[in-house]
């Protein structure tokens, strides 16, 4: 209470600030020209820097069981391959969200992973979420700046930084955060197209558009449709139908690679992987209030960490019910709420409150889209904190908290510029996110300590190894333990399900490694073959 109501006092100082502090117009006027010119550049440079602290890891490790996916479908891809030959006895080496059979690969659409496979190819994977970080920082930015004005722009990416829901997601490998400047990116060519009509415009937003689609489907589908609205009205009355073929023929040409990618997965272009292993491991994890409780058809060979993970998201589903849609939206909604102003940061909620009143169309438009995002996720069953799949709406609150700060700044100092009372919010914005960064990165710290500890034992074995992992109640089922790899045959250590008596059976299949058992507490022991 009391951090919340010094926190309070700031930001009133912050807004009073243009009355004792006195700055003269043309160094305003200086200020906000530089803002607009270096400004994208400055937060794409910071953002990715602050992120890689918080997330507490020079290169870091993949910890729940989505990242370990995409990522090893990138590495996979590296090589120059869609897939990876399926590893020997695959009940050994079952990895949630990780196809085996016909052939070793992610179930995740492609598009993400084709990113994070330039990382893998130049042996830093974390490469490719900084860049991702920097250039939605730099397109926010750029799009407020250009919108509104540098000084929105400058509170807008503080807040967007410094979120919870932002300093928990940003720092992994997830798919969200490809979308993100996609959706950013194709707003701001959807601008420069209806300003100049010229026609690299309209194309880039078809690229960005159906690279998104192959990477979040669903995701993509509610960002496009309002897109698509305002493009077709503009073509129809302007006529500008050659534009529109050859925008559509290269949204159409990169979906393509949905059916090719579900060919060369599942051997079937009409079954793609996320169905495949749908009905393999988790049938209900569909759209719906009605949950699938048909039997897996790989539930006899099931290892324990994927019936804990199956019967984990069931829990889930089954708590998601039409009935208790009411209670749903008003979960998820205090959820997102205290991921953007929780603790400290809840003064600024009045003024995003505020900001609803002041939003001219173009972010009308963008928060109609981020609303979308969020009715469209409501038959689909997922724990209330798991806001993840609402990370391309953090850069809309952000803008709308700093529009409304603006126009409170602006009444309170009518006759001078709010410009020096941004700059104070902005700052009051960045010493708390400070300290929620600290806390984020201890966070962060603690789940990835296991996989550290893993990685540091595995270098210390005998080569070549296999690493027979035993679940005890100490290991939750998200920690993505149990590894796959792009070129099992030059991995040093197999890290593999423990399977009891049917080991031998691995180690006869694999000869010339070397048998270890890990668990929680003992660590690693050698077991004789």
């Amino acid at each position: 209470m009391i951090a919340l109501l010094l926190a309070t006092l700031c930001f009133v100082a912050a807004l009073y600030a243009p009355r004792f502090i006195k700055v003269a117009d043309v160094r305003v006027t200086s200020a906000e020209s530089r803002l607009r010119r270096y400004g994208p550049m400055l937060v794409g440079v910071i953002s990715p820097l602050i992120i890689w602290w918080v997330w507490d890891q020079v290169v870091p490790v993949p910890v729940i069981h989505d990242e370990a996916s995409y990522l090893l479908q990138a590495d996979i891809f590296a090589t120059g391959r869609w897939t990876a030959p399926t590893p020997p006895m695959p009940e050994f080496f079952e990895q949630p969200h990780v196809q085996l059979v016909p052939a070793l690969a992610s179930k995740y659409p492609p598009g993400h992973a084709l990113l994070l496979a330039l990382g893998s190819m130049v042996g830093f994977r974390t490469l490719v979420p900084l860049l991702l970080t920097g250039v939605t920082a730099a397109l926010l930015f750029a799009l407020v700046a250009r919108l509104v004005n540098p000084w929105v722009a400058c509170v807008s990416w503080t807040f967007w930084l410094t979120s919870a829901t932002v300093l928990r997601f940003q720092p992994s490998y997830l798919s969200e955060l490809t979308t993100a400047p996609l959706v950013l990116g194709s707003w701001w060519a959807l601008l420069e197209w209806r300003a100049s009509r010229k026609q690299r415009w309209l194309l880039s937003v078809a690229l960005m558009i159906g690279w998104g689609a192959i990477t979040r489907p669903l995701t993509m589908l509610v960002f496009a449709v309002p897109i698509g609205v305002v493009v077709l009205r503009d073509v129809w009355r302007l006529r500008l139908w050659r534009d529109f073929a050859l925008a559509l023929a290269i949204g159409v040409a990169v979906l393509a690679i949905l059916p090719l990618w579900s060919s060369r997965t599942t051997g079937d272009w009409r079954l793609s992987p996320v169905e495949k292993y749908r009905r393999d491991y988790l049938p209900f994890d569909k759209i719906g209030f009605v949950a699938d409780t048909s039997t897996p058809l790989r539930r006899a060979t099931m290892s324990k960490v994927l019936v804990e993970t199956y019967d984990y998201f069931l829990e889930a589903r089954r708590e998601q019910s039409l009935r208790a849609l009411p209670r749903t939206t008003v979960q998820r909604i205090l959820a997102l709420t205290s991921g953007f102003f929780d603790g400290k940061r809840l003064p600024l909620l009045l003024f995003a409150l505020a900001g609803l009143f002041f939003m001219g169309a173009p972010l009308r438009f963008a928060a109609a889209s981020a609303a979308l995002l969020f009715v469209v996720h409501l038959p689909y069953a997922h724990w209330p904190g798991w806001t993840v799949y609402y990370l391309e709406t953090a850069p809309v609150v952000a803008v709308i908290t700093g529009l409304g700060l603006w126009h409170v700044a602006s009444r309170i100092a009518p006759d001078r510029s709010p410009a020096p009372a941004m700059v104070s919010a902005a700052l009051v914005i960045a010493v708390m996110g400070w300290f929620d960064a600290r806390q984020w990165r201890d966070q962060h710290r603690g789940p990835g300590a296991l996989h550290r500890d893993i990685a540091r034992l595995t270098t210390q074995l005998p080569q070549p190894a296999i690493l027979f992992v035993r679940y005890s109640p100490r290991i939750m089922h998200n920690p993505a333990v149990v590894q796959n790899f792009a070129r099992p045959e030059a991995a040093g250590v197999w890290i593999v399900h423990d399977l009891g008596e049917r080991n031998a059976g691995l180690l006869k299949a694999s000869p010339g490694r070397v048998s270890h058992v890990l668990d929680v507490d003992r660590m690693v022991r050698p077991v004789s073959p």
